[in-house]
């Protein structure tokens, strides 16, 4: 493998698709990004149009490939995607419907019928999926209850469509489909009682297959769109959550993964599936040996993007879009200048329920303890601590089901550009925090995984010395300390912001 030889991985993520360009050492050269929207026309209504994301795959690949040098050869290209959406399509692949994405929550009621249920159990410990709307298990019986559909109909993921209109065959690699609550993550196979809920057979889902197969040769017609010569490999690859774990270097069970997007997960590299007997946490297919435990959080950085969207928008001080990098560094300041705990202020991020490890949907937002002593600083440190608290309680339900402790926990995400968060993180959950070089986990994960699957690399295990690190940020015993007598009372106010919004329901 020559300097001149790079890989190509393609991430389609919830907002965006980023083409990103790799060299041999996992080094990124370039990278072109092709945004696209959120449909919400209803209330828990979260879709996307599955040709517009098809059209941001071609030209971000396009982009690429136009501004390639002389004599530079692209060995591969391999693609990672968000997890757990849904379309329905026909027998000849037209979609019948919008792709229903992660935070669609028109399936709520389904799920939580179905949790009653005693299948459920045996559904989610097969299937590491606890029931959930987030999972295509409840959005697709959604589909069939509410939207005209004939009975050949197939559900697949936006990856699968964009999958098969590249290559005209309907595979879904084990990775995707470990998030679907519809596949057996041990044996890698469609699990029949699932499947029997919904009233399907495996007819009407893709094809399983690893995550390192490949397509020698695939639709000319595409490959000239995108400028690709047509004998160029296309690996499968897997989800974005899983092949960030690898991707930043979060190789085995001593290091944790954190991702803060819009949403957040914490997640670590298991080498057999096990299953949380409680519910709290998913299991997800890496590779062919690796698994992934976890569990995501919606109190992401939409969360703090609320807070400054609606605490700067239009002030004197900020003169710039409030999501702009200004805003963001102008925000930092303000928290940083506030002492932990942010003078007994204590802010329950669920703004939009909660995810792992209680999955309870109904749960809404506080602020405890405002006093006139409180200013704008003090409330941006109450929110980066109540989102850091949200990964906190699913770190520790995942450090209890493997008895294991973190050595290091690596992060990637938009909030890694707060210097106040990434120290807030350190102190709260006690474990130095490690910034990768590349924030790109879920596309160098991809790219890795597609030097293993054409055999250029023997492992995933080979790419240990390439994990470079640009920041560690140490723990503050004192601090640490200070934020566990403190946890008590969070979980004491997040019991009564449950009971209070459960009653406010009507």
């Amino acid at each position: 493998m020559s300097v001149s030889d790079l890989i190509l991985a393609v991430d389609i993520g919830t907002s965006a698709t980023k083409a990103v360009l790799f060299d041999p050492d996992v080094n990124q050269v370039a990278i072109a990004r092709k945004h696209y929207p959120i449909h919400t026309p209803h209330k828990g209504w979260s879709e996307q149009e599955p040709e517009v994301i098809l059209t941001a795959v071609l030209e971000a690949i396009r982009e690429i490939t136009d501004c390639l040098p002389e004599r530079t050869r692209i060995l591969g290209i391999s693609f990672s995607a968000q997890l757990c959406s849904v379309l329905a399509v026909d027998m000849d692949g037209k979609a019948l419907t919008n792709s229903l994405i992660w935070s669609d929550t028109r399936s709520a009621g389904i799920a939580e019928s179905i949790s009653q249920r005693s299948v459920a159990r045996v559904i989610s410990q097969r299937t590491g999926c606890p029931i959930d709307a987030i999972y295509p298990l409840s959005k697709i019986l959604w589909l069939k209850e509410n939207v005209e559909l004939p009975e050949s109909a197939s559900f697949v993921s936006i990856k699968e469509y964009v999958i098969f209109r590249l290559t005209g065959q309907w595979v879904v690699d084990w990775s995707i489909a470990s998030a679907t609550g519809l596949c057996d993550i041990a044996k890698h196979e469609w699990n029949d009682t699932a499947l029997s809920l919904l009233g399907l057979t495996a007819a009407n889902l893709s094809e399983l297959v690893s995550p390192r197969s490949f397509f020698a040769k695939w639709d000319k017609d595409m490959t000239d769109l995108m400028g690709l010569p047509p004998d160029v490999p296309l690996v499968i690859g897997g989800g974005d959550g899983p092949l960030a774990s690898i991707g930043v270097g979060a190789f085995d069970s001593s290091s944790l993964a954190i991702n803060l997007g819009t949403s957040a997960a914490a997640r670590v590299i298991i080498s057999r599936p096990e299953v949380d007997p409680e519910g709290r946490l998913w299991t997800y297919v890496v590779d062919e040996d690796l698994w992934v435990i976890g569990g995501v959080v919606s109190s992401g950085g939409i969360v703090y993007d609320w807070l400054l969207k609606n605490l700067f928008s239009g002030t004197e001080e900020a003169k710039y879009d409030v999501l702009t990098r200004h805003v963001h560094e102008y925000a930092d300041r303000l928290a940083a200048a506030v002492p932990p705990g942010s003078a007994n202020l204590i802010f329950i991020p669920y703004l939009a329920g909660e995810l792992s490890p209680d999955w309870r949907p109904h749960t809404r937002g506080s602020f405890f303890g405002l006093d006139l002593v409180h200013n704008r600083g003090h409330l941006v440190r109450a929110v980066l601590e109540g989102i850091t608290r949200s990964i906190y309680r699913v770190s520790e339900s995942v450090q209890s089901l493997l008895n294991t402790q973190f050595n290091e926990i690596r992060v990637t995400g938009g909030l890694t550009s707060s210097s106040t968060w990434l120290q807030i993180a350190a102190d709260m959950l006690g474990i130095p925090i490690l910034v990768p070089e590349s924030v790109e986990g879920s596309a160098r994960g991809a790219a890795m995984l597609a030097m293993v699957a054409l055999g250029l690399k023997s492992g995933i295990e080979d790419f240990g010395d390439l994990m470079a690190t640009r920041q560690c940020i140490d723990t503050r015993a004192e601090i640490h300390a200070y934020y566990e007598r403190q946890y008590p009372k969070f979980e004491e106010l997040l019991e009564y912001a449950r009971r209070f919004h459960g009653d406010w329901e009507v």
